[in-house]
């Protein structure tokens, strides 16, 4: 008797384990959807930007299908790294929900991250999602905005600062700065890249 209490037991402990396991990934809800040729073969690629509710702290992560000539949608990329949670330490963190736009075959990521207003710009390359160029917009609470242009491919990275309501430069900087291997989307972490 004790032994049949005792499998029973371990058969329940097993279950619970196994249905917490299932429940852990749970990225139904789609928040942000996206349509275009990301590949370069004429075909309508799809994007979605999901969460999962089930997990307290709402994490997000960035899918991307690519139509095969067969009519069926295949997953290209799935990553969690990309986008912070949205109650990361169990309240909200203050990050928007990141828009998501195809244009002329490359996948464009806006993000908020506090007062960095971000634009990741990604093109499908010999197999994988590069990150090629990153804008940023700063403003400093007060008067002034900082404008920031890194282009990957050249390794020029421009910041402009100009007072709010004007185009006259403040101060401008530019310096070179190289990054080998270009970073790729499955590992890129937006929200605390040093390249931002």
């Amino acid at each position: 008797m004790k032994k049949t209490f005792l499998l029973f037991f371990v058969l329940i402990q097993i279950n619970i384990y196994a249905q917490a396991q299932k429940v852990k990934d749970n990225f139904n809800v789609v928040i942000r959807t996206e349509e275009g040729d990301l590949n370069n073969d004429g075909l309508i690629d799809k994007v979605f930007v999901k969460m999962d509710t089930i997990d307290q702290t709402q994490p997000l992560k960035l899918e991307i299908y690519f139509l095969e000539k067969n009519g069926k949608y295949k997953l290209n990329v799935a990553t969690k790294n990309l986008m912070k949670a949205q109650y990361p330490n169990g309240k909200y963190g203050g990050d928007q929900i990141p828009d998501i736009i195809i244009e002329e075959g490359y996948l464009l990521i806006g993000s908020e991250i506090g007062k960095n207003h971000f634009w990741h710009k990604f093109k499908f390359n010999n197999g994988y999602f590069e990150l090629q160029k990153i804008t940023n917009v700063v403003w400093d609470g007060q008067n002034l905005t900082t404008e920031t242009d890194f282009n990957l491919l050249t390794g020029q990275r421009t910041e402009i600062t100009k007072a709010l309501g004007s185009e006259k430069i403040l101060k401008e900087t530019t310096k070179k700065i190289i990054v080998k291997p270009l970073p790729k989307i499955n590992d890129f972490r937006a929200f605390d890249s040093k390249l931002n």
